[in-house]
């Protein structure tokens, strides 16, 4: 008998399910790394950030210290931000080589209202070694005023290497929480513990990298612009990279259409059969429409992909499709597909499960 899932397999994931509904994420959901020693350690020594603000400077986020901010950055190693709300303009700040920012317990960036299509509160575009512990970076979408454009990013990383970032908590930007990529690709970067919450694009997008790792995450309640995805794993070109990316522990809760989602064709190339290397271990997804969403459209004018993708512990639960073929001809190519421990709520899920492993045997093809 043909299984649930493939009876809804043609669901058009771009439109919502009715209007969008925020939920709040239980606290016991979110986790965080255990930083306290180091940063302690590490605040000792640093610069605070404050020292360089003018006279009778205003505690309440109400005035643009960009400035200020970026001289502090320019000017040192390690930087404390002061201890109270930051407004910073679409310029962003601008982290170089070797650079540690610090946010103190009440310390945030708050973004100032913008019009642009794009911008990055933190931006670390070709640079190494950096780390920011416990970043609090709320966005304008409550306050853009420009209504085109999908590209403001709470942490963009491009061509970076060595990147940590411990305990974000980042809500509201106009495109992603957190942005991993670049022209090439950016290699060795963590993300570990907090939050991402309500960006309008995706919560985190892995768009070309080596060495990747999110770990005790939650990423939720991603809505407004598509593809409206927690974590999205999708290149932009052949030339991109998806090796060695690693998502542990991970939930995402509420996003509008997918919690994890691969889109991967524009990884073809013409002349090299690129390589996908993922492991998802300890995955759950509560409520998004989706819980896994997974296109690779055939074209048998390209090389093939090659690699492995796992899922390992994957619990989906309250999702319209818990793991969803998206668009025609989805292949995995020469990607070894499997699945380990795999369960949902819902009514069908044997029948998801039987498919999946066909799937990953090549047995079945979707959307022909």
């Amino acid at each position: 008998m043909r299984s649930l899932l493939i009876s809804l397999l043609i669901v058009n994931l771009s439109c919502a399910q009715g209007k969008f509904s925020y939920k709040d994420v239980p606290d016991t959901y979110i986790k965080k790394t255990e930083v306290t020693s180091s940063f302690n350690t590490l605040k000792a020594k640093s610069f605070e950030a404050v020292k360089l603000l003018p006279n009778n400077y205003k505690k309440d986020g109400s005035e643009d210290y960009t400035a200020y901010i970026q001289k502090a950055i320019n000017e040192n190693v390690t930087v404390l931000l002061p201890n109270f709300p930051i407004l910073v303009n679409d310029k962003g700040l601008q982290l170089k080589d070797n650079t540690t920012l610090l946010f103190d317990d009440n310390s945030q960036l708050k973004l100032k209202a913008s019009n642009n299509q794009g911008y990055a509160i933190i931006d670390i575009t070709g640079k190494k070694n950096v780390s920011i512990y416990n970043p609090d970076i709320v966005g304008d979408r409550t306050v853009h005023t420009g209504k085109t454009g999908e590209w403001g990013m709470g942490i963009n990383i491009k061509d970076a290497v060595n990147v940590k970032v411990y305990n974000p908590v980042i809500k509201d930007c106009w495109g992603d929480g957190i942005y991993i990529g670049g022209n090439g690709f950016s290699n060795n970067i963590s993300v570990i513990g907090g939050l991402i919450d309500n960006n309008r694009r995706n919560g985190i997008s892995v768009i070309s990298g080596d060495n990747i790792l999110l770990q005790n995450l939650v990423v939720s309640n991603t809505n407004g612009a598509n593809p409206k995805t927690g974590i999205d794993i999708e290149p932009n070109t052949p030339d991109n990279k998806k090796v060695n990316i690693s998502l542990q522990s991970i939930i995402t809760f509420n996003n509008e259409v997918s919690g994890l989602a691969f889109y991967l064709a524009r990884l073809r190339g013409d002349t090299n059969a690129n390589n996908v290397n993922v492991v998802i271990e300890n995955f759950k997804d509560f409520y998004s429409k989706s819980g896994i969403s997974y296109s690779n459209q055939k074209n048998d004018s390209k090389k093939k992909l090659m690699g492995n993708i796992v899922f390992s512990g994957i619990d989906l639960k309250y999702n319209k499709v818990p793991f969803n073929f998206l668009y025609k001809n989805s292949s995995l190519d020469n990607i070894n597909l499997k699945v380990n421990d795999f369960k949902s709520d819902h009514k069908d899920n044997k029948g998801i499960v039987t498919d999946l492993q066909k799937f990953s045997q090549q047995k079945i093809k979707y959307n022909q």
